[in-house]
């Protein structure tokens, strides 16, 4: 009884709350975009983002080159623009009141580089030039001209990130962030976690390889700790999915492309809205049908929906569908040969066939029989509501569902016949926010947070005597507060934030329920996870000179997987590797920066240095999972973006990272496995008249360890693997077709230098091609 009346009384608050909202009146935004002859810029995107993230919206200039935003809420507002072949320009703030009409003219120029808005450092929308913490972006106008497919293609040429790809399309692929492990990246889409409860580590690497792009306004990615903002997982880093968010005239895409392994890609796009309603809506297909073998296909189709409904000028709801569907085939695992020593590291040789020669290695070899399927389905939905100018509250609900399914049958070399393992995982998110202004200078945001999350694993094997099933699920509540504070004409930035959060484990269900393990046992719930983060920035004006340092310690909570993972057989019966009594993985990380313009605003330069120490992991060892001593990873980033003519633009970067392991997954190393040392990234984009544009990328790597296991005795060894040297060359020649429709022609030819390389002993594509079309209106 006690919990219905507090729920009838939330209910009630937040119904009084809106009702309040709902009378409140519009504010209005006006101006004009022209170009920097001061000519009217008709088509030019305006986008307008509130503070607190209560809105975002879009809209279109006209022939007269002026666009208007109506029925606003009053408060705090940062507005950029942007049209084709011109700058965007940087970020603006203005203050909105209902008193009098805002203003805010632009005037693009054909070069520089511009601040952004961001909203994943703090939670809360900051340009660029504000943040004390280390972000960058890549917007829908780089992976449109970069023909970049997937999302991690996209993220593949930014400074801290290593991604891996285990073959070629379909295969495994995992977002590594300055050196840690895949499970220490958080993956958000819109601000909202993302995850596969079912997963081993219960991190977002289950479904990587199935995020095709479709609806994305941009990506943004955060360097150092974010759990005290983000929870779980964000020990090394957050990738954050920005989707598009319609407004403005009605406006589309189809776009059709394919090329070498037999790959087809189609994309439609919809997006527009009023001034109550913006929407936006996008279908993607990816399908290979040969693959690097002839026989690997994989294929992949995504929706995504958005729609934000302006219910008054105060009161604003935002809904969010996606849903990926997926299908490939999985080859063998790669497999350590020969007589090896039991020491040392070995340079990496690769075998083909049965004649091995001097080989150290198999590749991933056609297993015809092993097949991956996978679904997700995400809904979230975010109500919120200004209850003065300077306080805004907010509840939000996501329902996060996953399902796998992994098949192996008695085909294929040294195969066995594993049957049909599923699994499922479900995972519910419900917040409540309040954002508060205290005078202009301070923004203090808490809120409290509800998880409920199940995982479940059902065994279907070639003898139905050994069919098995577990089904488990735990809840955590959380409270976190973040204080910003703005001094001294915003020159300088502080901001701090705190989050707790407790746990508490359901009984878990086995089948067959004879000699289940944990039965009859109760578990205390695992310990409450405590973390902070602080920051600071200080930025000289006259010099255009950022300095900035960020501290602050990460957490993430072990899987159900970890806690409750078995194995069954009729004969054996049981093995428990799973551990009940596992502890979060903690870290504790720091980094510094500077960040300096150049040029008049044409060149800005970065670097980081950071370091991070995992205190306490979950591994996995001879008898299941247990914690262990962490590891060190530390080292420094370099960026450079140039506009170096009124055509020609150049993003660079390297980064040195030095990774090592207090307790080593192979005996005697400690060189943490996967990281190089050295990566060097260069993207360059020029346009040639005002039509066609080419773009070259490369990534180059030093070599890396890499664990491969002897399955006859089980052995692993650490093979030494050469880097990358991966270029990209692509080319997009657009004729418009009136006012608003144009026609796009692109191409691009991928691993130009044809480099045969191993990721991980896997096998990987040589030197591909592709090519399409894309209508635009």
């Amino acid at each position: 009884m006690p919990s219905r009346l507090h729920a009838v009384s939330a209910v009630l608050i937040f119904s009084c709350a809106v009702s309040v909202g709902l009378c409140q009146p519009g504010a209005v935004l006006s101006g004009v975009v022209t170009d920097s002859q001061g000519a009217a810029l008709r088509q030019a995107s305006v986008t307008l983002t509130a503070r607190d993230q209560s809105t975002s919206r879009v809209a279109s200039s006209d022939s007269d080159g002026r666009y208007r935003f109506e029925f606003l809420a009053p408060g705090e507002y940062l507005v950029q623009a942007g049209a084709g072949g011109f700058a965007a320009s940087g970020a603006r703030q203005v203050t909105i009141t209902n008193a009098t009409p805002a203003v805010a003219d632009f005037q693009l120029a054909p070069e520089a580089i511009r601040t952004q808005v961001v909203v994943t450092a703090s939670s809360t929308a900051q340009t660029t030039d504000e943040l004390s913490k280390s972000v960058s972006v890549v917007d829908s106008t780089a992976i449109e001209l970069g023909d970049q497919p997937t999302i991690t293609d996209a993220l593949r040429y930014q400074p801290g990130l290593r991604i891996e790809q285990q073959g070629g399309p379909g295969g495994l692929v995992s977002i590594k962030t300055r050196g840690l492990r895949n499970q220490d990246t958080a993956v958000l889409i819109d601000g909202f976690r993302m995850r596969d409860a079912a997963s081993p580590q219960g991190d977002a690497t289950a479904f990587l390889q199935d995020l095709i792009v479709t609806d994305i306004d941009r990506i943004e990615v955060l360097q150092g700790a974010g759990s005290s903002l983000y929870g779980t997982d964000a020990i090394g880093g957050v990738v954050n999915i920005i989707t598009g968010s319609g407004g403005g005239r009605t406006r589309g895409s189809f776009l059709a492309e394919g090329g070498s392994l037999d790959m087809f890609r189609g994309r439609a796009e919809l997006a527009g809205g009023s001034r109550r309603v913006q929407y936006s809506v996008g279908l993607s297909h990816f399908n290979v049908l040969s693959g690097i073998t002839g026989d690997a296909p994989d294929r992949t189709s995504s929706a995504q929906g958005r729609l934000d409904i302006n219910l008054s000028a105060a009161t604003h709801l935002f809904a969010r569908m996606f849903a990926i569907d997926s299908f490939s085939k999985v080859n063998s695992v790669p497999e350590a040969v020969g007589n090896l020593p039991s020491i040392g590291i070995i340079p990496a040789v690769p075998g083909t066939g049965l004649q091995l020669g001097n080989a150290n290695f198999v590749p991933d070899i056609d297993n015809p029989d092993s097949t991956r399927a996978a679904r997700l389905f995400s809904g979230a939905v975010r109500l919120s509501t200004r209850l003065s100018d300077d306080l805004r509250f907010s509840v939000s609900y996501q329902g996060l569902l996953t399902r796998r399914r992994l098949a192996d049958g008695p085909a294929g070399l040294g195969s066995q016949d594993i049957g049909d393992l599923f699994y499922d995982g479900d995972i519910h998110t419900a917040t409540a926010r309040v954002d508060w202004r205290l005078g202009k200078h301070q923004l203090i945001d808490a809120g409290y947070e509800f998880e409920d999350e199940r995982y479940g694993n059902h065994s279907l094997m070639p003898s139905p005597a050994d069919n098995s099933a577990v089904d488990v699920s735990q809840q955590s509540h959380a409270l976190f507060v973040q204080d910003q504070i703005s001094l001294l004409g915003d020159r300088l930035q502080l901001a701090a934030s705190y989050r707790a959060q407790l746990f508490s484990l359901e009984q878990p269900v086995f089948a067959p329920a004879a000699s289940a393990p944990y039965a009859g046992m109760r578990f205390p719930a695992p310990p409450a996870a405590q973390t902070g983060d602080g920051s600071a920035a200080w930025f000289f004006r006259r010099t255009g000179t950022k300095i900035r340092a960020h501290a602050g310690r990460g957490y993430r909570a072990p899987s159900l997987y970890e806690r409750f993972g078995t194995f069954f057989d009729a004969f054996d019966g049981y093995f428990a590797f799973g551990n009940p009594l596992l502890h979060p993985d903690r870290s504790i990380s720091l980094d510094a920066g500077i960040d300096q313009s150049l040029w008049n605003g044409r060149a800005r330069l970065s670097a980081t240095y950071f370091y991070t120490r995992l205190q306490e992991v979950v591994a996995f060892g001879f008898t299941g999972y247990l914690n262990t001593n962490g590891g060190l990873a530390r080292g420094a980033e370099t960026s450079a973006a140039l506009a170096l003519t009124r055509s020609t633009n150049l993003l660079a970067s390297y980064t040195y990272t030095k990774a090592q392991d207090r307790t080593p997954l192979v005996e005697n190393v400690i060189r943490t496995l996967i990281i190089p040392d050295h990566q060097v990234s260069v993207s360059a984009t020029q346009r040639i008249g005002r039509r066609f544009t080419a773009v070259f990328n490369l990534l180059a790597t030093s070599n890396y360890l890499a664990p491969l296991t002897n399955f006859t005795t089980f052995a692993i060894y650490p093979f030494q693997f050469p880097g990358k040297r991966l270029a990209e060359l692509g080319g997009s020649y657009r004729i418009p077709l009136g006012d608003y429709r144009a026609i796009r022609f692109f191409g691009k030819a991928s691993n130009v230098f044809d480099q045969n390389y191993y990721e991980s002993g896997y096998r990987t594509p040589g030197a591909t091609g592709t090519g399409g079309v894309q209508f635009e209106f």
